[in-house]
């Protein structure tokens, strides 16, 4: 759960639209200039925002088992972006319609540059064989329905939060690079966050002493992480 809390009435039942920032095409030069942010901050945020979608997809849905998926150079060049995308939109598009796959993936290039996958996976028709090895003291699997490589796949257990903190270390884990093009890839019959709009002393929350607060001109923001069961 995340919440954002204001001392002042700012937040409203309807309205409100989710946008990014953007630079305003009539703004003149000199001060489109002085106001634009450098390659590395835009990547920045953008590697930011893409942490917290993924955090929120995860703790927002049931998955099952963390998986890690390579590709073998068999079955497809594992240096070509652009036929491995295609190849796992293939993949991954039928197995949500024939097996209701639901997933996160977040890709991440090897040391020499080949890519692989490392994400949650859930679904009913999801088959799983005992590859006979441990990891961590528990059993891992193999995804047989992955066509594309080798897999492995081991149930999720304990600090389900911790789990996701983990594979959101992922992205941007090398120099802040964007592999394959996308910070992750993510398919199925995913929830999405539920929003609700809840009056709170301001005061209360801030005493709660979990988050950070933000003084913005004429008001203060406040913002905490943390579990649903915890606040």
């Amino acid at each position: 759960m995340d919440i954002i809390a204001s001392d002042q009435p700012i937040f409203g039942l309807g309205g409100w639209e989710e946008h990014e920032n953007y630079s305003r095409p009539g703004m003149a030069p000199a001060k489109r200039e002085a106001g634009k942010k450098s390659e590395g901050d835009d990547a920045l945020r953008s590697m930011r925002r893409a942490r917290a979608k993924v955090r929120r997809l995860a703790l927002a849905n049931d998955f099952t088992h963390f998986v890690t998926l390579t590709l073998s150079p068999e079955k497809i060049d594992r240096y070509d972006g652009k036929a491995i995308v295609r190849a796992l939109g293939q993949w991954a598009d039928n197995m949500v319609r024939r097996k209701g796959l639901r997933y996160v993936l977040v890709p991440e290039r090897h040391q020499d540059s080949a890519f692989h996958f490392h994400g949650f996976f859930a679904g009913a028709g999801l088959e799983l064989v005992d590859s006979g090895h441990l990891i961590g003291g528990r059993t891992a699997y193999n995804l047989p329905q992955w066509s594309l490589g080798f897999s492995t796949a081991q149930e999720l257990y304990g600090d389900y939060t911790a789990a996701v903190a983990y594979v959101c270390k992922y992205i941007g884990k090398q120099d802040g690079e964007r592999p394959l093009g996308r910070w992750y890839y993510s398919g199925g019959a995913l929830k999405e966050p539920a929003k609700e709009y809840v009056d709170f002393a301001y005061s209360e929350i801030q005493a709660e002493g979990q988050g950070i607060e933000f003084d913005i001109p004429g008001r203060k923001i406040y913002v905490i992480h943390t579990k649903m069961e915890d606040f």
